[in-house]
């Protein structure tokens, strides 16, 4: 066979290299193309980080649920994005430091919940789960998750709420969806606990006047020929100076004054009711020796030929800690419209979180008619906690009473917010029959005087 001539041989040479020369440059072209598109990803993703603003307000506090171990907190939040919209992950976790923390990833959690403001009130938002891999802006797999998440409009104003154990903090993702992949653009978290539950208790109050609003036409409030009720929960700043905790002065129709003063000395706990006009001696006794400071209480006393005179006192987990009968007090025809309640020291040595009154009309069954509802107008303040509000709970007491109990005042004293209001009213619901047949009214009783608060 006769050799190839140089020309073809060198043709050859030059097909091959040109080849290897148009393959290396495809191979090239195909990682610097993936390479740009991962770099204008990582980019524009991690452009969006930089201008997400996440804005929470500072801490509103809902209340302790009756087991002490969990309480409730509430939130405005706020989210600056320039896209439409983005995802919200929102999760409680036990407190890590920040470099550690922004690594925890949700765990199912279901404590949280997200609404808006309509209309009609707040309104729950839908949520979804997400199951799949999260991932950095700038392309690092952060973690698989499986947790709840919402999908939230930018520059939109939510309330997150969230029921939290105690040395938990909330943990917020900002998350965004991409051409298949889920990224977390921002995060967050707030810590309700570390910075202190941030709310106002009283330390001392005006003076709360049954006759004030005037154009009030109720019954009387005492009516000890049946049965009347006031308890509240405190908590001692100063055990080691005296002072008085609360007042309560009753006005009876035929002008006789009924005083009863719960006051602190020496460290223990005293009560002291006093009938000017009919006994010069008051009766004083001592319902704990020793108070704890720093420690929550609840206190309750009844008056009535129905209930008997009785005081009773119990710890922040609802022990009873003693209860004293007042067999030799003579209260049994006293009746008047007028209640005159002052609480708390200007010495600063007791916050007092929420207290109540209640007068029995009608005891009827026993087990179903007021003398019932009596009670339980005192076993919902305690059972639900010094810090929960029970102002629906007492309406509904006092709505099924059907003219059973005359009334129930309640004071809640707790302000979720900075720069609580000097004048907090007192709520007066009552039964009257002005129109014919009974009928339930509510009034708010506001105080003379100023309240000055505690942070706690």
């Amino acid at each position: 066979m006769r050799g190839l001539s140089t020309a073809v041989v060198a043709m050859i040479l030059i097909i091959v290299t040109l080849s290897a020369m148009l393959g290396v440059f495809a191979l090239y072209s195909f990682y610097f193309s993936n390479t740009d598109y991962t770099i204008s990803l990582q980019s524009y993703l991690v452009g969006l980080s930089k201008v997400i603003q996440v804005q929470i307000s500072t801490l509103a506090f809902y209340g302790i649920s009756p087991s002490y171990k969990y309480f409730n907190v509430s939130y405005l939040i706020w989210v600056s994005s320039p896209t439409k919209t983005v995802t919200l992950v929102v999760f409680n976790a036990t407190p890590t430091p920040p470099s550690l923390l922004s690594y925890t990833l949700p765990q199912g959690n279901i404590e949280s919940g997200l609404f808006k403001s309509k209309p009609q009130g707040y309104i729950g938002s839908k949520s979804f789960t997400i199951n799949s891999d999260v991932y950095m802006p700038t392309g690092d797999l952060l973690g698989v998750i499986n947790a709840e998440a919402y999908n939230i409009s930018s520059n939109t104003t939510y309330v997150l709420s969230s029921i939290m154990k105690p040395n938990n903090v909330i943990v917020i993702w900002i998350l965004y969806y991409y051409q298949g992949k889920w990224y977390r653009l921002a995060w967050t978290y707030s810590a309700p606990v570390n910075q202190g539950l941030g709310v106002y208790v009283l330390m001392n109050s005006g003076t709360y006047n049954s006759s004030n609003p005037t154009n009030a036409k109720p019954p009387h409030y005492l009516a000890s020929q049946k049965g009347m009720m006031f308890g509240f929960w405190f908590k001692m700043l100063n055990t080691q100076v005296s002072s008085i905790i609360a007042n309560f002065s009753f006005t009876t129709v035929s002008k006789n004054n009924v005083d009863v003063i719960v006051y602190t000395k020496n460290g223990g706990l005293y009560v002291n009711i006093s009938e000017p006009t009919v006994s010069p001696t008051p009766y004083t006794f001592t319902i704990l020796q020793n108070l704890n400071q720093g420690e929550w209480y609840f206190l309750n006393i009844s008056l009535g030929s129905q209930v008997g005179n009785v005081v009773t006192i119990y710890s922040d987990n609802q022990k009873l800690l003693n209860s004293i009968s007042i067999n030799n007090l003579q209260l049994t025809s006293k009746n008047g419209y007028n209640v005159s309640v002052k609480f708390g020291s200007s010495l600063a040595t007791t916050v007092i979180s929420q207290a109540f009154f209640a007068s029995l009309h009608s005891k009827s069954n026993p087990t179903q008619g007021g003398l019932t509802l009596f009670y339980d107008v005192s076993k919902t303040v305690l059972m639900n906690g010094y810090y929960y509000n029970n102002t629906n709970d007492l309406k509904q007491i006092i709505s099924v009473a059907n003219n059973k109990l005359y009334d129930i005042v309640y004071w809640n004293f707790v302000w979720p917010y900075s720069n609580p209001p000097p004048n907090i009213p007192g709520i007066l619901w009552y039964w009257s029959t002005g129109g014919g047949y009974p009928q339930l009214y509510t009034i708010y009783i506001y105080p003379v005087g100023q309240n000055t608060y505690a942070i706690e």
